[in-house]
This record gives structure tokens, sequence and C-alpha cells, in this order.
């Protein structure tokens, strides 16, 4: 049995205890913690530290760092310092640029091609929210009843979004698809009736819906982290979004992993990212899409 938690105050952490930490963070994640984020991190640590039994900050750092269950710790830990609050549809302004013109736009280059297949990636997935709202767009977009996850040229299209994330408690819930009807709060009514199917279980007294298949059958999801340029399996795409992920970053790791992200669109691909997370930037290979109240990069070359 879990033991009960102590709220109280995190103890003292030196200097040198917070240095380890947070170069120990930023090495396995990218994660940054400015000085006014530092209390955040005391505090997730020491949450950990009570149910581990452990009173010393270093004691904690060399049992995640070296024991035998240190990974499924840091597991924990990281569940913990990460951000999953996410919604459907979170960017609207970058969901209207994605159906009124840059959907349009790749259809048509495609179609002149005889290409039937769209691809998208989304960048620190969390726990799929993203995905499930790039399907459905594209889908209303196409139309239902062209879409098909086995198309042929000329008469159907295939759609495949990726969603990654670096935690493994995230994707798991991605992979399900189900949510609790609060969760669904910022999703329409027409989305929920035509996309999902209501389960015949409640939890905490909401209601569970789950995606059906034709939707989920379209999305697949996978544990990468941005931080580490060995670790991109995702192949080229046509759109990929990374919003809100980057802020958690240093500057200069922002600017890596964008560059990492524009060398993985294909010739024509659009990058999806915060407006508030990259300023500046000037990038090979792509450039600006001007559209007010978003950030998008095409590839050009």
């Amino acid at each position: 049995m879990m033991p009960e938690l102590n709220h109280a105050i995190p103890p003292e952490i030196s200097t040198l205890e917070s240095e380890i930490w947070q170069e120990f963070i930023w090495k396995r994640c990218g994660m940054y913690f400015t000085q006014n984020r530092l209390g955040f991190l005391y505090r997730r640590l020491w949450e950990r530290m009570q149910i581990r039994h452990i009173r010393g900050y270093s004691e904690y750092y060399y049992y995640v760092a070296f024991n035998s269950d240190g990974e499924k710790e840091w597991q924990e830990l990281l569940a913990l310092l990460l951000n999953h609050e996410t919604s459907f549809f979170r960017h609207k302004p970058s969901f209207a640029a994605l159906t009124k013109y840059v959907l349009p736009r790749l259809m048509k280059e495609k179609e002149k091609h005889g290409v039937n297949i769209i691809t998208g990636w989304s960048a620190g997935c969390s726990t799929g929210q993203e995905v499930y709202s790039m399907v459905m767009t594209i889908q209303e977009i196409i139309g239902s009843s062209s879409a098909s996850v086995n198309g042929t040229h000329g008469q159907s299209w295939q759609i495949k979004i990726t969603g990654s994330d670096i935690s493994p408690t995230a994707l798991d819930k991605a992979r399900r698809g189900q949510y609790k009807s609060h969760e669904l709060r910022h999703l329409s009514g027409y989305y929920r009736d035509e996309y999902m199917t209501l389960l015949g279980e409640r939890q905490n007294e909401y209601d569970i819906y789950q995606f059906n298949d034709r939707v989920r059958t379209m999305a697949q999801f996978g544990q990468l982290n941005l931080h580490d340029p060995s670790n991109y399996w995702v192949s080229a795409q046509d759109i990929i979004f990374c919003q809100n992920v980057l802020i958690y970053l240093k500057p200069e790791t922002r600017d890596e992993i964008v560059r990492r992200l524009c060398q993985r669109l294909n010739l024509g691909g659009y990058l999806f990212l915060a407006p508030a997370e990259v300023v500046g930037l000037k990038l090979p290979g792509v450039e600006p899409v001007r559209l007010s109240d978003v950030l998008i990069y095409q590839r050009i070359h």
C-alpha cells in the first residue's frame, strides 16, 4: 500500500544538489527549469522521495541514476515533471490554418502527382488529443466517404498521424483513445457524436468515450525523446505539430529541435509551432507562412 504523502514544505536543497539535479534532468530529456520554476522541481522531487522513504536529495539522485529500479523511478518522476494539460483543438488558429490554408494546398499538390496519402506528426503529443484533432480535421476536409486507410490512387485518401511523447504513461492513454466527459469539454458535440462511442462504464462519475476504429486506425503512437537526435524514428511528414513543448527547453535546445523537425518535413510540408516558443529563428530550406496568429514554416527545398 502506497504511504500517505506528507505535504510539508520540501527540505532545503544545497546549491550543488540543485545543479546536479538540473543537469541530470536536462541530459535525460532536455527539460530546463528557470529560476522561478525551481520550487516546482523541488516539490516534485520531494513527492517521490517521500514515496521511496528517502530523506535526502543526493540519496534520491543516486537511487534514480544508479539503482536497478532507477529507470522505472525516473519514469515516475518524469510523469510528475511533465505538464500533460492539453485539450482537443488546443490552439484554434493553428487548426483554422490547417483547414483553410495548409490542407487544400497539400491535397492539390498531391493530386497533381497521383499521391493519395497525408501524413502528420504530433511531436510531444501528451495523452493524444492533438493527434485525434489532426485526424478529425483531415477527415472533415477530405470527407468521410472518401477517406480510407486502404485507399487507391485518385479514388480516396490514406491518413496516418503519428504521435510521439517521452512519457510512456501518457502514450498508454493516447493509444486507448478513451477520455472522460470532462476532458471533452472543448470538443463540439458534432465531433464527439461523429467520431466517438459512449462506453458502458463510468469513472469518478464521468462518462467514458472512446474514438471509433476508423479514427484510431489512422493514429499511431510511440516514445520519442526530442532532445536525443539518435531517437528520431519518425520518417518525413507532410504536417508536423510541435506546440507547448519547446517552452520548457533552453533556447539553444529549442533551435536544435526545430531544425531537426524541419529536416523531417517532406518537400512542401508544414511545421506548426507555438507563436511564443520560437522567436526570430532562421532555418535553411524553409520559409515562414504569413498568416495571422500562427507560426508555420513550409519546406521549400
